[in-house]
């Protein structure tokens, strides 16, 4: 049994900079994670399925459709943060198993100590390495939300990474990423086309100012040999803040090619702005 996390705000030296915890007054429970000043996860200790980010609101949608219903899955999460998502599914699909690979050592030992690991393994390592020490066709889920401050690794953008993602999942299975992107969306068009030349279907799901180019901000991306319900998705992403657009990856990717190790993308860099506010 987990020990119970000490829950107290503060800041500590990590692997990648400084991380703070500062407590939501507005959520007695509610955290939200930053490292050197930028959000990368909310969590509240209380109520895991509350999401404050809308991306990861967005990625939580797609996860709702993996399987069953409330049945258990089998997923595993590269890059960890706070942990926001295996929490939410650990609430919503008691009886999963999920395994959580963090790079930055430091900042998963303040994880464990104030926001705590029930429902799921965190683990230190590299993400695209711990991939080939999984066994294949085990996992029903698979989420790259992976970030270097604020820039997406290169390592995690191509066909070959895809690959070994789509090794370790069921043949039903689904790859969730989270990328960010401006303007045409080059980056983010660059990865539906990467997911199509690995799985069948690929769905597009993000704010629509950021479709339409009017802001930076964060894209998701599903793919699996087996077909979305994109009206589905439409559905159940039409909340009463906010409404996410939805769309078909084929459609999406426009004239865009795949992204390969021996040319890798670069993914763009929010502005000052957003950093402050956070993705």
């Amino acid at each position: 049994m987990p020990k119970k996390p000490v829950m107290t705000g503060g800041s500590w030296p990590v692997r990648f900079g400084t991380a703070e915890l500062a407590l939501d007054l507005d959520r007695p429970t509610g955290w939200q994670l930053m490292v050197d000043g930028t959000p990368q996860s909310y969590v509240d200790l209380e109520d895991p399925t509350h999401l404050e980010f809308e991306y990861v609101r967005l990625l939580a949608d797609l996860v709702d459709g993996v399987g069953a219903p409330g049945a258990p899955i089998t997923a595993v999460h590269l890059g960890g943060g706070g942990c926001t998502l295996p929490r939410y599914v650990a609430a919503m699909r008691p009886g999963s198993t999920q395994v959580v690979v963090e790079a930055d050592d430091l900042l998963v030992e303040v994880v464990r100590k104030h926001l705590g690991t029930t429902g799921f393994r965190l683990r230190v390592g590299d993400g695209r390495e711990a991939l080939g020490h999984l066994s294949p066709s085990t996992s029903d889920l698979v989420v790259t939300d992976v970030f270097v401050g604020a820039q997406v690794p290169s390592a995690f953008a191509t066909v070959e990474f895809a690959r070994e993602a789509k090794t370790v999942l069921k043949s039903d299975g689904v790859y969730a990423v989270n990328v960010a992107d401006t303007g045409v969306l080059p980056f983010a068009r660059g990865q539906a086309a990467t997911l199509l030349e690995v799985f069948e279907h690929v769905a597009v799901l993000a704010d629509p100012g950021v479709l339409r180019g009017r802001r930076f901000g964060n894209v998701v991306l599903g793919a699996s040999d087996v077909p979305f319900d994109l009206d589905h998705l439409r559905r159940v992403t039409a909340r009463t803040i906010g409404r996410a657009r939805v769309e078909d990856g084929a459609r999406f990717r426009r004239t865009a090619s795949p992204c390969w190790d021996a040319d890798p993308p670069v993914a763009p860099l929010p502005p000052p702005e957003v950093l402050s506010a956070g993705r």
